[in-house]
């Protein structure tokens, strides 16, 4: 790729940003999402393994199979995870300084907003991974040559890496079979080649994204033309207007995947407005790159399509829509020097800038505290978790699996069965009930996420002995001590 900027103005952004997140992986405390895809590689036996337990997640696998190597080679800390995270970053960040065709300024708001600096760096997924294929294919696009086969091994890879980056995909190859169609090259041996690799890529993905069917929490069946409803276009809508403006809510301490922006604040007519404008302005900017747009609203359809059948709100699903803006504009080998999108980009880097200062002042979760504190208890004493989700951050610090109350097993990660998270939630008591061998042992310590009314548990005695509350996420802790009201005459049993 030919850099846009020459080393002696990249580095010392980027020098600002390595310190930036270095700090900030270090400081954050890894959530659910996190230290679940952790140990699914972590304690996984073989890749076999990983990829069955990983079957009801429906995510292609590179991120997984990326973590199994290091978890299995070099250490089982999650700190190996949160390095790669952060060299994969870097990376990403040094592409867009060394090669993106946008302006330095540019280049900075980019790296210093919120999805850069917090959403795609400091929380750790397979995002800042689709971000470097993603944008590394973008810079060898922009080249007057073009090498087929390494972009196909990138697009093969996208595939791989997560659903929305199959979008990415997707897109890029209708963008290359457009150009050579109309050189009339389709039927040459580099264009095969990359054909062949997409494909392959493209099928592996639809293969991953195969869950069961049946007792998935995951996979929430769509009524019959309720994804037509007005209700879910204006989900939809509002998907792609929190994406340019990730405005969040600053009451009550949790600001993640909390919007401002919503349909009752902003109302019909203005959000409608809202929504038509920031769905031309890419329009209005690439105006003169037809095939540019054309990967930018391909890609942005499908996400559209999936906020509207899915409802799932997440920023890190939103914000794709202003990734795959940039890789348009980067295939247009466009500035961006846009006065339209100054307010934007400045917004960007506020809300960045204060995500980055709540992660480092406050827990994100408190399962690394949680598990610092159990580390502190006596090593032979069993750890029974109320609350299936709210397991695996522990696990993850433990080095250790726990005793689940919801499947009546000790694990680590989750497996998404319905079964598992009942609704109504059984009480604690009720809970314990179900497994007479807790009975039997002297004595075990009890982390829930809500807090136990001891009164109300009739077999056990429950001394409170910490919590962990005034967490980001929502992710708080109460941990108990635990033992049977009456003395029981049998073996202990072997967990």
């Amino acid at each position: 790729m030919t850099p846009s900027l020459p080393l002696r103005r990249v580095l010392p952004v980027l020098a600002v940003y390595v310190l930036l997140i270095v700090i900030g992986l270090c400081s954050h405390e890894l959530f659910l999402d996190e230290a679940h895809h952790f140990l699914l590689a972590r304690d996984s036996a073989s890749l076999a393994d990983m990829y069955n337990n990983a079957r009801y997640d429906g995510h292609p696998r590179l991120w997984h199979t990326l973590l199994f190597f290091i978890t299995h080679t070099l250490t089982e800390s999650p700190v190996a995870m949160q390095v790669l995270q952060g060299l994969i970053s870097i990376a990403v960040a040094f592409v867009i300084l060394r090669y993106a065709p946008f302006t330095i300024w540019i280049k900075a708001a980019i790296l210093f907003g919120y999805y850069f600096l917090f959403e795609y760096s400091i929380l750790i997924r397979n995002y800042a991974l689709g971000l470097l294929l993603l944008f590394t294919a973008c810079g060898l696009l922009n080249e007057g040559r073009r090498p087929l086969t390494a972009i196909g091994v990138l697009l093969l890879l996208l595939c791989n890496t997560h659903m929305f980056f199959t979008f990415a995909a997707v897109a890029l190859y209708g963008y290359l079979l457009l150009e050579y169609a109309g050189k009339k090259r389709l039927f040459t041996s580099p264009f095969l080649i990359l054909s062949a690799l997409f494909l392959l890529g493209f099928a592996c993905a639809i293969i991953q994204a195969r869950v069961p069917r049946v007792d998935n929490v995951n996979l929430t069946p769509v009524e019959s033309g309720k994804w037509l409803s007005g209700g879910n276009f204006s989900f939809a809508a509002f998907g792609l207007v929190r994406g340019w403006l990730p405005i969040p809510t600053v009451g009550g301490g949790q600001f993640w995947n909390h919007f401002w922006l919503r349909p009752e604040k902003t109302g019909g007519f203005a959000g409608g407005l809202l929504f038509l404008l920031l769905l031309a302005l890419p329009g209005f900017i690439l105006r003169r790159y037809p095939r540019a747009l054309l990967f930018y609203y391909s890609t942005a359809l499908l996400l559209l399509v999936f906020f509207d059948v899915t409802q799932m709100t997440a920023a890190r699903y939103f914000g794709m829509v202003f990734v795959f803006f940039l890789a348009a504009a980067w295939l247009a080998g466009d500035s961006l020097a846009r006065p339209v999108l100054y307010p934007i980009l400045a917004l960007h880097v506020f809300i960045g800038l204060f995500a980055y200062e709540q992660d480092l002042t406050r827990p994100f979760s408190q399962g690394r505290n949680t598990a610092l504190f159990l580390q502190t208890l006596p090593e032979n004493q069993l750890v029974v978790v109320d609350g299936y989700n709210s397991g695996p951050m522990l696990c993850a610090y433990l080095r250790d699996s726990v005793f689940y109350l919801a499947t009546g097993q000790k694990g680590s990660f989750c497996v998404w069965k319905k079964a598992y998270f009942p609704d109504p939630r059984p009480s604690v008591g009720a809970e314990l009930a179900q497994w007479p061998e807790l009975g039997r042992l002297p004595r075990f310590t009890l982390v829930s996420n809500r807090p136990v009314d001891s009164t109300k548990v009739d077999d056990f005695q429950i001394v409170k002995l910490r919590s962990f509350e005034g967490s980001i996420q929502g992710e708080n802790y109460w941990v108990y001590l635990v033992s049977p009201r009456k003395a029981s005459s049998a073996q202990n049993p072997a967990f």
